[in-house]
C-alpha cells in the first residue's frame, strides 16, 4: 500500500599497497579469507511505476527503511522522502509511504520507532529535519551556524549532527536532546569534530581529521587512531565498532578502509576487496558499496550486471538486512539483500 503525504568509489587495492599499509604498527591484520557460497538474495522494495529512488537508511533492527526519490512530472522533478514500514509476521511486504519536499532531502538515520532525520538545501544553506508521526519539522540551529546535518537518531529519539561556524567555518558537533524538544545544544568534544552517531545510551562517536573519538555518558572522552597513519576518517559505529578510512600519504594517494574496536581501540584493515567501508553493525559486519565483510569470509551483493545496471549498498541493520539501490540508464530502484 502507498501513502502520498503531500557512496562512492569501491576499489580493490595493489598487493603492494596492501601489503605496505597493513604493515603500518598497531594495525592487526586477520588471517587468510576465502570467498564462501552464500544464499544472498536481492529483494525489490515497492514502488509505483511512475517514481525513482533508492534506500538509503535501515533502523537497527531492520522494520524500517527511508529513502530518496522523485517523480517526473512534465519537465520537473518532484523531490521525494520514502518510508518503508514492515508489519510484524509480513516482513516481504513493506508498506510505503511518499512524503513530497519542497527539494531534495538527503537521509542519513532512522530509528527502531520509524523516525527519520537528514538533511535539505533550503534558502541557500542545508537545514536539518526530521520526520516523526507523519510530520515533517524543522530543527533549530544555533543562530552563528550554517549548513547544518542531522546525522544520527537513537531509540530514545536524541539526535546528533554537525554545522560550521559561519566565520570561521569550523565544523561544531551539535545535540538535540529528546527530553528538551525544540532546543539544540553544542557538544563538548575535540576541536574540529564531525559527529557521526548516537548510541541509546547517550554514548557518541565522531571525529577531526586524524582521529577518532567516543564520548561516553558521562562525559569522558577517548580517541582512536591508526598507529603511523598521517589521517584517519570515522564514517559510522555501532556497538562496540566502528569503520572509516585511513592514509599514510595525502587523502588523494592512498586510503584503506579500516575497522575499530571501540573497546580496544584496535584497529584492523577490512577485506582488502571488500573497497572502502559504508557501515556496520553490532555484529561487526562491515559493508561496502558492493559486498559485506563478516571477518571471516566475503560476500559479494549480487544484481549488478555489467554495462547495464550498477547496484550500492548504503546501511546495514543488526539483522544483518541491507538496504541500497540498483541503478540503469532507464531507472534507479530501491533493493534490500537478505541472508548475506
Amino acid at each position: 500500500m502507498t501513502r502520498f503525504v503531500g557512496k562512492g568509489f569501491l576499489a580493490g587495492l595493489t598487493a603492494g599497497v596492501l601489503i605496505a599499509t597493513l604493515g603500518l604498527p598497531g594495525v592487526a591484520t586477520a588471517g587468510p579469507q576465502a570467498r564462501t557460497v552464500s544464499a544472498c538474495t536481492l529483494r525489490p522494495l515497492p514502488l509505483p511505476g511512475d517514481l525513482n529512488g533508492d534506500a538509503r537508511a535501515v533502523d537497527p533492527t531492520g522494520r524500517f527503511i527511508v529513502g530518496t526519490g522523485y517523480r517526473v512530472d512534465g519537465e520537473d522533478r518532484q523531490p521525494l522522502l520514502l518510508l518503508w514500514a514492515t508489519r510484524p509476521g509480513v516482513w516481504n511486504q513493506p508498506r510505503l509511504t511518499v512524503v513530497e519536499f519542497q527539494t531534495e532531502p538527503q537521509v542519513y538515520s532512522v530509528n527502531r520507532y520509524g523516525v527519520a532525520i537528514g538533511t535539505a538545501y533550503v534558502g541557500d544553506v542545508y537545514r536539518p529535519w526530521r520526520y516523526v508521526q507523519g510530520q515533517l519539522e524543522w530543527l533549530p540551529v544555533p543562530p552563528v551556524v550554517a549548513n547544518v546535518t542531522a546525522r544520527s537518531i537513537n531509540a530514545r529519539g536524541d539526535i546528533v549532527g554537525s554545522g560550521a561556524i559561519e566565520e570561521t567555518e569550523t565544523s561544531l558537533p551539535l545535540l538535540w536532546p529528546a527530553d528538551r524538544p525544540g532546543t539544540v545544544e553544542v557538544i563538548d568534544t575535540p576541536p574540529g569534530s564531525g559527529v557521526v552517531e548516537i548510541f541509546d545510551d547517550g554514548t557518541i562517536v565522531g571525529g577531526t581529521a586524524v582521529s577518532g573519538w567516543v564520548r561516553h555518558p558521562d562525559g569522558r572522552t577517548d580517541r582512536f587512531t591508526v598507529p603511523g597513519a598521517r589521517w584517519a576518517w570515522v564514517h559510522a559505529a555501532r556497538g562496540n565498532w566502528a569503520i572509516g578510512r585511513f592514509g599514510t600519504g595525502s587523502e588523494d594517494e592512498d586510503s584503506t578502509g579500516v575497522r575499530w574496536d571501540l573497546r580496544t581501540g584496535v584497529a584492523t584493515a577490512v577485506h582488502p576487496a571488500l573497497g572502502l567501508p559504508n557501515d556496520v553493525n553490532s555484529q561487526g559486519a562491515v559493508l561496502g558499496t558492493r559486498a559485506v565483510d563478516h571477518g571471516d569470509r566475503l560476500v559479494t551483493l549480487p544484481g549488478a550486471i555489467p554495462d547495464v545496471q550498477s547496484n550500492f549498498a548504503e546501511q546495514i541493520a543488526d539483522d544483518g538486512l541491507i538496504v541500497g539501490g540498483i541503478s540503469s540508464i532507464a531507472r534507479r530502484l530501491p533493493v534490500r539483500w537478505t541472508d548475506c
